[in-house]
């Protein structure tokens, strides 16, 4: 999975703007990842960090105006995706690249039946007859354990529960069997129970598609438990990305840091969840420096004028920290004392 010679995606140097009356909202500023070929790569961070924005950039899908893709490169199997004409790009949309949206309430049409709205998306990419998408659309409602397909394929979005309506999603978005699959929270609407279904039945189709996909959380929880590697956004940036074991075992920035001691440890009782102090920066007023720097315990006169890059200091490890080298030897502790939140 790991020793693809190309990687199947990659973003490169990615800025997506909105320009609002009250300023430019820089939402993504220079975003660089790349995914390969079978693996699952998470895109972890606070609301407000620039993961959903980066996820609807990939298939050009950000409301213009306000928004524009302002500069980068979205190279998928080699061609730049922000240089293809829309036609060529609906082409790519849904049967090589398809995307979860975190609300299936407000993502399927109410008036079209579930399986009319993924027979749609068969014909339109595959070509089949109406009679062969709609034997495809029920084989997929089946396939991501929806009981009665035969009944359910006639039923409407209302007529489901949130857990089945999320899984007519993954049924629409994997029936042309996209080489990647985008899901963006897709399982926070959705009682404790019923995202483990969710998240073990993306596990299964991807071993069984061979598919990548890119998750977009907040929940590390997630990401622990489904991802092959891990990439931090805070501020519209890329702020730490490695395997997701050694994001785990060892952490070599303050925020990455941070989102781990706020998990709750086995056992342990809390009446409050903790959280990192402060809240993520206005993206139209980002601070001078290094855009964690207000909220980091560790920060230093220079994090204050000067805008850290990223580095690698080890193999597959990219960070953003002047300080990331101190912190990984261990001369000092990283992660930010937590306050309590009701």
């Amino acid at each position: 999975m790991r020793g693809m010679a190309e990687p199947l995606l990659v973003v490169d140097d990615l800025h997506t703007h909105f320009f609002l009356e009250s300023g430019v909202v820089r939402a993504v500023d220079g975003v660089s990842f790349e995914v390969n070929a079978g693996e699952t790569l998470a895109i972890v961070g606070e609301s407000g960090s620039g993961k959903s924005v980066t996820s609807l950039s990939i298939l050009r899908l950000v409301a213009t105006p306000p928004g524009r893709i302002v500069s980068g490169s979205i190279r998928f199997r080699g061609r730049n995706l922000l240089e293809l004409p829309e036609r060529e790009l609906r082409r790519i949309r849904g049967r090589e690249i398809s995307m979860i949206f975190q609300e299936p309430m407000t993502s399927l049409n109410p008036v079209y039946t579930c399986g009319e709205q993924i027979i749609e998306a068969i014909t339109l990419h595959e070509g089949l007859s109406r009679r062969d998408a709609r034997a495809r659309a029920i084989q997929m409602l089946g396939r991501v354990g929806i009981p009665a397909p035969e009944q359910r394929v006639d039923e409407y979005p209302h007529q489901m529960s949130g857990g089945m309506r999320q899984r007519v999603m993954i049924a629409m978005a994997l029936a042309c069997k996209p080489s990647i699959l985008i899901a963006d929270e897709p399982t926070t609407a959705l009682d404790v129970t019923i995202q483990a279904q969710i998240l073990e039945l993306l596990k299964e189709l991807q071993r069984d598609l061979g598919m990548a996909v890119i998750l977009i959380t907040h929940d590390l929880g997630v990401v622990a438990e489904v991802a092959d590697r891990v990439a931090v956004m805070y501020g519209g940036q890329l702020v730490e990305s490695c395997d997701v074991a050694e994001a785990f075992r060892r952490p070599l920035h303050p925020y990455t840091a941070g989102l781990l001691a706020s998990l709750p440890k086995l056992g342990e009782k809390r009446e409050r969840l903790r959280v990192i102090p402060g809240g993520v920066p206005d993206p139209a007023h980002f601070p001078t420096g290094c855009r964690f720097h207000p909220r980091c315990p560790v920060a230093i006169e220079r994090c204050a004028r000067e805008e850290p890059g990223l580095t690698e200091p080890d193999s597959g490890h990219r960070v953003r920290c002047f300080r990331a080298d101190e912190i990984g030897r261990g001369a000092i502790d990283a992660a930010p004392a937590l306050e309590a939140r009701p």
